[in-house]
């Protein structure tokens, strides 16, 4: 009867890896050491697996073209310096080579594939730590993958007993990736990389590192890792955790980790194979990430912003810092990021209950003369025209897309933006963002497109171009300052927000570019209080407006703008115009008020 139980619930989870669980990633469940993986739907639908406590075997069930692999990912408890296996294949097997390699990504055993064959495998002196990946795949050279059978079986290790060296403090020290790699997976352990710096060049994962393991440390103080950009545009590697489809270059998906120090950048200007790239992608429960520093580069088209589209295309961008479902606790502390990409610096995607604090983002500004100066390039072979007319993300051109004169723009996104969801539908819950600045970007700090509240305190935005800070329904902004030099200080731009709370100190708006205007309120039931320390910092032809479509957020294609029991306190100056559309407004102002609800739009 066991026997029959334990056959059944073989073949019930071939099924589940097959058929019913998400097509690009299937795992068992328990504590059985494989996971399975694959780097796209079809291929899983062309591959039996069948596992083993001491191997596995793959039989193809069909013929598949091109970019095919299949990953055996096999979990190491105990770190290992000696392998031996048994290798068998049979059938049109040189179209499917099968490769051994370490969690640093590094090969230590290949076979080119041959039909029939069969060898034990011996491997010594390997020091191999946190698991082994069997890599199947398609042979580049040939058009299709053809039927074939290998399996993988008596797998026996010789372990490494040498103790790791441990300092005063209990953390195990490490001085190169390839051991920080072997870590990532592990639970409960403290790891120290010692600085120097680090070539991230290697990868099995679309994920370069994947920090697995729960309730773990790692001070990475002193520690540069330079990233390769070519990476992002590689097709042969294994899909990550969590919308696995993405590409990072860390991600932190364990439980109650904490990272603290790494200097991470990327470099080699190649542009990835999807738009949705960058740097840390964080995603579990009560993730720490203290005083890490983020340099971006690998986007493409680069210098254009906006202008060429948000994704797809030809856009591909090099993203800073993901939080994301099904994340929830997780704190962001002392961390900087220099955008020298386009792409967002910090954003939140589904995470639940967030923390951002004293975190600094900065990115480069661009004029459109400087774009219209150009002799060659992707602008020039363009014709200097954007892919549409009309408004673009804070920057005017003509009907027919050609760059006007005179227009400043960043070459990045957001500075700190909250997304109302994650992208498979999880609800994005409230973020807290305290003590952070945001310089040079396009859209400062971001919290409206979110509905659930978020709390912005004691944060500064500067030479932002879309606008400084976008608010939305029920956030709450607390002793905040942004100038105004090419957009309004802040905006609430959508008619269905409720209930905003919005303390707002104006700083140095002079010297700018095509901007008059200084806040843009829409909505209802917000409670709006505006300051400055020094009346010359706002040019007296800056209007506040109330029930716009001006600037950034619309309302546009034929939706109405309302403001609707506004109460404003305004310290500056500055006039304030009550447009069409503006109900019961309250209204307690230095500048003047000047009533326009009665004319026409």
């Amino acid at each position: 009867m066991k026997s029959i139980e334990s056959l059944f619930a073989r073949c019930l989870f071939v099924w589940l890896v097959l058929y019913a669980m998400p097509s690009v990633y299937a795992q068992k469940q328990g504590d059985d050491p494989w996971k399975i993986r694959y780097n796209q739907a079809s291929v899983e639908q062309a591959f039996e697996v069948a596992l083993a406590s001491d191997g596995f075997s793959i039989k193809s069930s069909r013929a598949i073209k091109g970019n095919a692999f299949v990953y055996c990912h096999l979990r190491l408890d105990r770190p290992i310096n000696g392998l031996t296996f048994n290798y068998r294949s049979a059938g049109e097997a040189e179209g499917a080579p099968v490769s051994l390699l370490d969690a640093a990504a590094n090969e230590l055993w290949c076979a080119k594939g041959h039909k029939d064959a069969s060898e034990t495998i011996e491997l010594k002196n390997i020091k191999a730590h946190g698991q082994l990946i069997f890599k199947i795949g398609a042979n580049p050279t040939k058009e299709l993958l053809n039927i074939f059978e290998l399996a993988i079986s008596e797998i026996k290790y010789a372990f490494d007993d040498q103790k790791p060296r441990v300092d005063e403090k209990g953390f195990i020290q490490v001085s190169d990736l390839k051991s920080l790699r072997g870590y990532a997976s592990q639970d409960d352990v403290k790891v120290r990389l010692l600085p120097g710096y680090y070539q991230l060049d290697k990868a099995y994962c679309k994920q370069f590192i994947q920090f697995t393991g729960n309730n773990s440390v790692y001070d990475l103080t002193g520690a540069h890792i330079m990233v390769d950009t070519k990476l992002f545009a590689r097709t042969d590697l294994s899909p990550g955790l969590n919308d696995g489809r993405m590409y990072c270059a860390i991600a932190i998906h364990g439980n109650n980790v904490q990272m603290e120090g790494p200097y991470v950048e990327t470099y080699g200007d190649s542009p990835g194979v999807q738009s949705r790239n960058k740097v840390f992608n964080l995603t579990g429960k009560g993730v720490t990430l203290k005083n890490a520093e983020l340099r971006t580069s690998g986007s493409s088209p680069w210098g254009y912003g906006s202008f060429y589209g948000l994704g797809g295309g030809d856009v591909r961008k090099m993203n800073g810092i993901r939080i994301a479902w099904p994340g929830e606790n997780i704190k962001l502390i002392g961390c900087k990021v220099h955008m020298r990409a386009m792409g967002h610096a910090i954003f939140v995607q589904g995470a639940k209950n967030t923390w951002i604090e004293d975190c600094h983002v900065d990115g480069l500004l661009r004029t459109t003369d400087d774009i219209l100066a150009e002799t060659s390039g992707y602008a020039f072979d363009k014709d200097f025209r954007a892919g549409r007319g009309g408004y673009i993300e804070g920057v005017i051109v003509a009907e027919d897309g050609k760059y006007l004169p005179g227009e400043m723009f960043s070459l990045s996104e957001d500075g700190i933006r909250i997304y109302p969801r994650a992208q498979r539908g999880a609800h994005t819950g409230s973020t807290t963002i305290k003590d952070c600045t945001v310089t040079k970007m396009r859209r400062g700090i971001c919290t409206g497109l979110n509905t659930a509240g978020d709390k912005v305190i004691n944060c500064r935005v500067t030479n932002c171009y879309a606008t400084g800070f976008n608010v939305g329904n029920l956030d709450t902004l607390i002793n905040c300052r942004a100038d105004a030099k090419y957009a309004e200080a802040f905006c609430v731009p959508y008619t269905k927000a409720r209930n905003a709370y919005v303390e707002m100190e104006i700083l140095d708006s002079r010297n700018g570019m095509k901007n008059k205007l200084l806040a843009k309120i829409n909505g209802m039931d917000h409670k709006v209080s505006i300051r400055t320390s020094n009346s010359d910092f706002i040019p007296k032809d800056m209007t506040i407006k109330l029930s716009t479509s001006e600037s950034y957020g619309g309302p546009w294609h034929g939706g109405v703008p309302n403001a609707i029991n506004i109460l404003l306190k305004n310290d500056t100056r500055t006039d304030v115009i009550l447009l069409s559309g503006t109900e019961k407004p309250q209204i307690d102002s230095n500048g003047k008020v000047f009533d326009q609800t009665k004319r026409k739009r």
